[in-house]
């Protein structure tokens, strides 16, 4: 996996012997549901219509098992899980209702095999070429 990034400045340490760089990623257009459809189409030979169905299918599941609480493991890509954000209070009397201390609810992605892989490796060689230049 290539993620591109430029560097965005350069920072020198307090004690002026090291320095850093800080990178920031680049905006590349986002794959769109429909281009993964059809390439998942045409990887497995069957019909776009047919694709679409199965993947809104799975996509379904996966948005109502995550709406339930459950984490959903999905062999081979990774685990999305649901994380609740509260607000912390010393005593219980300063809570309230429980709900009320809920600040937001994100899903985590915990990526497995091939893509934990492909993020690691995170095309480090090509960014020292872009580094360079």
């Amino acid at each position: 996996m290539i993620i591109v990034r430029k560097a965005k400045k350069k920072i020198v340490r307090p004690d002026g012997m090291h320095e850093a760089w800080v990178y920031q990623s680049t905006g590349m257009t986002p794959i769109t549901f429909k281009q993964v459809v059809q390439e998942c189409a045409a990887s497995c030979g069957e019909p776009s219509n047919k694709t679409l169905g199965v993947v809104t299918a799975l996509v379904d599941r996966i948005a109502h098992y995550l709406e339930l609480g459950r984490q959903v493991q999905i062999d081979g890509i990774g685990t999305l899980k649901p994380v609740i954000n509260s607000a912390s209070a010393a005593t219980a009397d300063e809570l309230g209702q429980p709900t009320e201390s809920i600040k937001g609810v994100k899903v985590r992605f915990y990526p497995h095999g091939p893509l934990q892989e492909a993020i690691a490796e995170n095309g480090y060689d090509y960014q020292s070429e872009l580094d360079d230049k």
